[in-house]
């Protein structure tokens, strides 16, 4: 396939959806602190760079790949567990001698997507629980790593992506029921032997704020002031007192939906969200407009990891889901997050734009094309 064909087969609309995320987030990242902004630039820099990277490599060559990417990964979250804690979590690897920390899950979130992809487009066992076993050990073994950390913004998004890939490869609905229905099961023994003391904390803030005030609620509580104060249409930038007063804590990184909440109002909040939806649909587009296996596959964990993520950001700021660790896609300072971010969206334009090797069938089965 030339380059003309490439350029006119690519569902450019992603693209644009990205742009405006990114522009709409600069702006108030700019408004959350200045600082931060233009260190930004830098992170954005490189993102765009690694989108393109991932865009003109074929995609096929990296499923072929992908288990050894997989190794790659692993073998980061082996790593970090041995250095010292940051912040109390053993999360990030630090590169000498260039100021950049490395997320090893967030490395992971990208090389999950295509490890499974690949392990379920070569395989036709999917509508057996024996078939699930192999895509459930590859996704729970890093899982379990980086739990440990702990990190459980990010190990939050893997149990979704895994079903939602498995199914989309053909797993029976009623398999993967039964299989939720364990995990609810297993809820208590993740309580009492998993989930450290400062994690119940936050379970027990959500549920009762007024007692945890102080501490363990008080971003829940100063973030949901934010979003009160912007009402309709918002305070306008720089306007927002929970901002400008420093109240709102981690409101570059985790927390930046509440500076859009309060200065932007319920109509930003609202449109942020509608870019984010429109973003998963025409990934999920993509996914069904794919004669390839493996990118139909790509699409979807895309999809749905992006969709997932905005989704949790915006429930933990808004009060709907307990506090947890987690960056909004695009917009939340950060240097492995947006680039790995940007890498995903490199990848969904790369599907976008390829010719299917081989034809869907009901079950993916078959080697990688060429």
């Amino acid at each position: 396939m030339s380059w003309s064909e490439k350029i006119l087969r690519t569902h450019w609309f992603v693209l644009l959806l990205t742009l405006a995320i990114v522009g709409i987030g600069l702006y108030y990242l700019k408004s959350a602190d200045a600082g931060f902004f233009f260190r930004q630039i830098r992170w954005l820099v490189l993102g765009f760079t690694a989108m393109a990277v991932c865009y003109l490599i074929d995609y096929r060559w990296l499923l072929r790949q992908a288990y050894l990417l997989y190794a790659g990964a692993f073998s980061l979250l082996v790593v970090v567990l041995m250095l010292p804690a940051k912040r109390g979590a053993q999360s990030w690897i630090e590169v000498p001698g260039t100021g950049f920390n490395i997320q090893p899950s967030e490395v992971m979130k990208l090389c999950i997507i295509l490890v499974l992809a690949r392990n379920l487009m070569t395989r036709d066992n999917q509508a057996t629980i024996r078939g699930l076993i192999a895509p459930f050990l590859l996704l729970f073994a890093p899982l379990a790593l980086i739990l440990k950390q702990p990190d459980l913004g990010t190990g939050i998004l893997f149990p979704p992506l895994l079903f939602a890939m498995v199914y989309a490869s053909g797993a029976r609905l009623w398999h993967l029921l039964s299989v939720m229905a364990a995990g609810v099961c297993a809820l208590p023994v993740m309580w009492l032997e998993v989930m450290k003391e400062y994690q119940k904390n936050r379970v027990r803030a959500f549920l009762n704020p007024e007692i945890y005030s102080a501490r363990e609620a008080y971003q829940l509580i100063q973030s949901l002031i934010a979003i009160g104060s912007g009402g309709l249409y918002g305070m306008g930038w720089g306007e927002g007192s929970q901002n400008a007063l420093d109240l709102l804590p981690d409101k570059h990184t985790d927390f930046i939906f509440g500076v859009i909440a309060e200065e932007g109002g319920f109509v930003m909040s609202a449109t942020m969200l509608g870019l984010y939806w429109l973003f998963a649909i025409s990934g999920l587009h993509i996914s069904r407009n794919t004669s390839e296996p493996g990118g139909k596959l790509i699409a979807v964990g895309v999809s749905v990891i992006i969709g997932f993520q905005a989704l949790v950001n915006s429930g933990v700021v808004s009060a709907v889901l307990p506090t947890t660790g987690i960056t909004l896609p695009f917009i939340s300072y950060g240097g492995s997050s947006m680039i790995v971010s940007f890498c995903m969206v490199g990848l969904l334009l790369n599907v976008s734009s390829a010719k299917g090797a081989i034809l869907t069938r009901p079950k993916f089965t078959g080697e990688v094309p060429v």
